[in-house]
């Protein structure tokens, strides 16, 4: 194990922010990363960082956290497995790093809490509440509660999604058969 105090910050981005990605707000992204970093006395001259992101939030990430090191991975799961390769080599973690935090409630990140224990890197893992997997729990060195982005918040986590009820749409009338049909463009005829 390193005898220096640097530690290694591996974020999920994706999963601090307590909703779908396709519906947080920039606030929200924000408030997950900032308040992870600020929960975890993030050293910004001291500590690495490194989050893992599919490639849709890429910029959205880097213009909040500009030194991070981004690891990009498309296709399901493709930030998660991004973020355990490059949590992998235990050996080379365990020289330079004191500690690591996997900032995930994450299930597969299991074998690299796993890994990094049996190498002597305590590990502790900031996840939020009832969405970390209890074996990534029990796995871990320590456990942090992260704040979720909606309870502080509100509305302005989420960009606002409006349900439509069909029964309330206006009929289009009937004539000679036809229906005439409204488009964004203007109007339309369907038989």
């Amino acid at each position: 194990m390193s005898s220096t105090s640097r530690r290694l910050i591996a974020v999920d981005a994706e999963n601090l922010l307590g909703c779908d990605p396709r519906i947080a707000t920039a606030v929200c992204w924000e408030f997950a990363i900032a308040g992870l970093l600020h929960a975890v006395g993030f050293r910004k001259d001291i500590d690495h960082l490194v989050i893992a992101v599919a490639p849709h939030w890429a910029f959205t990430v880097m213009a909040i956290a500009p030194s991070a090191r981004l690891v990009v991975r498309k296709g399901r799961h493709g930030a998660d497995l991004a973020l355990c390769d490059a949590l992998e080599d235990t050996a080379f973690i365990a020289g330079r790093y004191s500690e690591v935090v996997i900032a995930s409630g994450d299930h597969i990140f299991c074998e690299a809490v796993r890994s990094l224990a049996g190498a002597g890197v305590p590990t502790t893992v900031a996840g939020l509440p009832t969405q970390t997997s209890s074996e990534l729990i029990a796995s871990a060195s320590s456990v942090m509660w992260l704040d979720r982005p909606g309870r502080f918040l509100g509305e302005a986590a989420t960009v606002g999604v409006t349900p439509v009820r069909l029964d309330a749409l206006p009929r289009a009338p009937l004539h000679s058969g036809r229906m005439l049909l409204r488009h964004r463009a203007g109007l339309a005829l369907a038989a």
